[in-house]
């Protein structure tokens, strides 16, 4: 098989409260300046993320060991084809990032060529174009422990220029989910922290009768025919386990406090502790729900992860990543 061959199958209760609030972070997934509405693309497969255009369209494959989620951008010209696409990938990688760049990069002009970092991550990314300028490409490659996580960008000279800020955004948004570096929040009494990914916001909290309450709200993860953003909220709480029970007490108690209407379709143990899986469905949506409860030393402490049906499948391993980070022991409050 030829390089360019090679090259062109490359390229072929509380939450609900906080749920509401999302709404206010409609705003929030437009970039000054682009006139893009964008939506954050998470995979816990591979432990990235990144934002995209809501108005792309996307698709998967993989070949050769190699993971590929493909972005385009909407059809145009007479062919109607993507005049741009933009490639996520991930896979094993034996080589270096200046090797395995060698099969996007041969035969092509090379414009530039620049170190990059990632959470802590190194790479490299390159701009370059064919030999007639016809076309234009930007790679981005990190190289992860034997692994390889990267974005390829190609196009019609002049729609990738056309689309050069949304390619700045989706290059500078992609980011290795590592939830040892996600910022941690601790709080003072509770002796107990989490880590929170910097695209997640902070919008509600509450305390009162030895009971306390965190809301968060996700990024944007879709957007509805209305063209509003949809979102996934994390409601943390701390309280007291009734009577100094324990952990099976306190699933039970807060189990029965949520009601019928939220049915578990699945209970696991996690961490040491519980997590449940349920539906839930009003008037008018139905949502799923993921559910962490922990107990320690007579305190409970319960993760409510929430989000619409069709964005829950795309996001419930981000609230595993978040979940891992819980630790009981830390003193003071270095929340926002």
């Amino acid at each position: 098989m030829t390089s360019s061959s090679r090259r062109k199958r490359r390229t072929t209760g509380w939450s609900r409260r906080a749920a509401v609030l999302a709404a206010a972070f409609a705003a929030a997934g437009c970039v000054g300046g682009v006139g893009e509405t964008f939506v954050t693309y998470f995979n816990g497969d591979h432990g990235v993320s990144v934002r995209q255009p809501a108005s792309w369209r996307s698709d998967q494959a993989e070949q050769e060991g190699v993971w590929y989620r493909y972005f385009l951008a909407p059809p145009a010209g007479p062919q109607n084809r993507a005049p741009v696409t933009v490639t996520l990938l991930a896979g094993a990688m034996a080589v270096t990032v200046d090797e395995y760049a060698q099969t996007y990069l041969a035969g092509h002009t090379v414009a530039s060529t620049k170190a990059e970092e990632r959470q802590g991550v190194p790479g490299k990314s390159w701009v370059f174009s064919s030999a007639d300028g016809a076309k234009r490409y930007r790679l981005l490659l990190l190289a992860l422990g034997g692994r390889v996580v990267g974005l390829f960008a190609q196009g019609d000279a002049v729609a990738v220029e056309k689309q050069a800020a949304v390619l700045d955004e989706m290059w500078s948004s992609l980011t290795i989910e590592r939830p040892d570096r996600y910022p941690v929040t601790s709080w003072k009494g509770r002796e107990a922290s989490l880590g929170i990914p910097d695209s997640w916001r902070e919008t509600r909290r509450f305390s009162g009768g030895g009971t306390l309450v965190a809301n968060y709200v996700s990024p944007a993860l879709a957007v509805d025919k209305g063209r509003q953003t949809v979102h996934a909220s994390l409601s943390v709480t701390f309280e007291a386990v009734p009577d100094g029970g324990g952990l099976a007490e306190y699933y039970e108690t807060t189990r029965r406090r949520l009601g019928d209407n939220f049915q578990v379709t699945s209970h696991a143990a996690f961490r040491g502790g519980f997590v449940d899986t349920m539906r839930t469905e009003t008037p008018v949506a139905i949502s799923y729900v993921k559910r962490y409860t922990f107990a320690q030393g007579g305190r409970g402490c319960s993760l409510s992860f929430e989000a619409r049906e069709d964005v829950f499948p795309r996001a419930a391993r981000w609230a595993d990543y978040i979940a891992s980070t819980l630790r009981f022991g830390d003193a003071g409050d270095t929340a926002k």
